[in-house]
């Protein structure tokens, strides 16, 4: 065998292996989009975002209101999507104290950071007295965020799970 049909049987085994690596199924084990993606129940993650929101109650020191969760659609960070794909989001509002609000972001940051959370917004609004700060938790890559809200009186806490692929029935 020369030189020239060795290399023509090397480009074509590595196209042969590129086409394969695209037509891996969501079943495959080979598949490393599939295997970057958490597998669990809607509700243990459900459950996991009401404990962040829990956790930033209790650093503020006020009871949740106004709480709901959802879960839907999400593109996996490998690009991976179908229905069992899912993301669930809490939405929450917590009662301040007028005035508190960047003081209440600030303790928030120090716990985070302490935590090992990247902080990936910290702005303070045009109007000097409030402002939002958002986290990305480890080891599961939640996004929390804490933010101003119209009333001087409440904060928006927003967060969101990574991509999971769902056990329950769609």
């Amino acid at each position: 065998m020369n030189a020239r049909t060795r290399a023509g049987l090397a480009a074509l085994t590595a196209l042969i292996l590129t086409a394969s690596a695209a037509c891996t199924s969501p079943d495959d084990p080979y598949d490393r989009k599939a295997a970057d993606v958490q597998t669990a129940s809607e509700a243990d993650i459900t459950r996991q975002v009401n404990d962040y929101a829990n956790q930033v109650a209790t650093t503020i020191g006020s009871p949740l209101s106004n709480s709901t969760t959802s879960s839907a659609p999400c593109e996996g960070s490998g690009g991976e999507m179908d229905e069992s794909i899912r993301t669930v989001q809490g939405v929450y509002n917590i009662a301040v104290t007028p005035g508190k609000h960047l003081d209440i972001l600030a303790q928030l940051r120090d716990q985070w950071r302490n935590q090992g959370w990247a902080i990936t917004e910290d702005r303070t609004f045009p109007n000097g007295i409030e402002g939002t700060i958002t986290a990305k938790t480890t080891p599961d890559s939640y996004s929390l965020t804490v933010t101003g809200t119209k009333e001087p009186t409440a904060l928006a806490i927003l967060i969101h799970s990574d991509c999971y692929k769902s056990t329950d029935p769609l």
